[in-house]
């Protein structure tokens, strides 16, 4: 199975929406707060693959989606995540 990358920030209703519905299906994924400074150099490397510092940003193996580009909405972004499961 791919591993699964949230990159998010605390307190923002669109990643704890995203990360609720991966919760509510069982599905495994990694939480990363691009606000702490051990992720920054990570998040860095992302937003700039992606020209965006906009999140939730998903992580599916090695298939970036992005918010605003990949998807709409949040429940757009989860289908999209399942289907890269497969």
């Amino acid at each position: 199975m791919n591993k699964i990358r949230i990159y998010s920030i605390e307190n923002c209703p669109y990643c704890d929406e995203l990360k609720k519905l991966l919760i509510n299906e069982n599905i495994e994924f990694i939480d990363i707060n691009v606000l702490l400074d051990e992720n920054k150099a990570e998040y860095d490397k992302i937003s700039k693959k992606t020209k965006t510092d906009v999140v939730p940003i998903i992580k599916v193996g090695k298939q970036l989606l992005v918010p605003n580009i990949s998807f709409d909405t949040i429940q757009e972004g989860f289908d999209l995540t399942k289907k890269f499961l497969i």
